[in-house]
């Protein structure tokens, strides 16, 4: 069977009435190909959702907004998901930050997003900023790439606090902040930081 022969998809889309997804299926390409050789002999395609077979089966209800999911159901797609080794968080069955408190998660900023933008415009924070800049020569604290050499347009630096801001009192703290590039800064906050540079506990910070 030839691909992309006028008769053979005629035959297959209009006599048979396959659609594009099958049709690409038994010869191995995109169904969006398909629907191009089709435009491209003539054959006029039908509109979408026109195929009976891949409507709603009479009285279906569809899913409203609002409407909860039933516990049977929840429970079995819970439970598939943990088959797959796809819920790490579980713990016993539980999440594991579950009866914890905010803090035991070291990335909880303390929930205080108003208060943080606030607190990025003031002017304690801006000489914070300023004393960090000065003192790491505009140079990022890990890699050393020098802020007066890049394109600006394209290179970030940022003012990275070691002690989560959930620690009011270090917040401004020039001991407590590091200047990064954008890059390194990402890397501080990711996973593949599993030596937890540039991330401290508020004893150690202070010590």
């Amino acid at each position: 069977m030839t691909w992309a022969d006028e008769t053979t998809l005629r035959r297959l889309y209009v006599d048979e009435r396959m659609d594009c997804v099958q049709i690409g299926r038994m010869f191995g390409k995109d169904p969006k190909t398909v629907w191009y050789h089709l435009r491209r002999f003539g054959i006029p395609t039908r509109p979408r959702g026109s195929d009976k077979r891949q409507q709603f089966p009479k009285g279906h209800v569809p899913w409203i907004k609002g409407r909860k999911m039933p516990a049977e159901f929840r429970q079995k797609i819970r439970a598939t998901t943990v088959a797959r080794g796809g819920v790490p968080y579980l713990r016993n069955g539980q999440h594991w930050l579950q009866g914890q408190p905010p803090n035991a998660n070291g990335r909880w900023l303390g929930g205080v997003t108003p208060e943080r933008q606030e607190f990025y415009r003031s002017t304690e924070w801006k000489a914070a900023c300023a004393t960090v800049w000065k003192r790491a020569d505009a140079k990022c604290e890990r890699c050393g790439l020098d802020h007066r050499t890049i394109n600006r347009k394209q290179q970030k630096f940022h003012v990275h606090q070691i002690v989560s801001f959930a620690v009011k009192e270090l917040r401004a703290e020039p001991t407590n902040l590091a200047l990064l590039c954008a890059p390194y800064h990402r890397f501080v906050h990711s996973k593949a930081n599993t030596a937890r540079e540039f991330l401290n506990t508020e004893q150690k910070a202070a010590a």
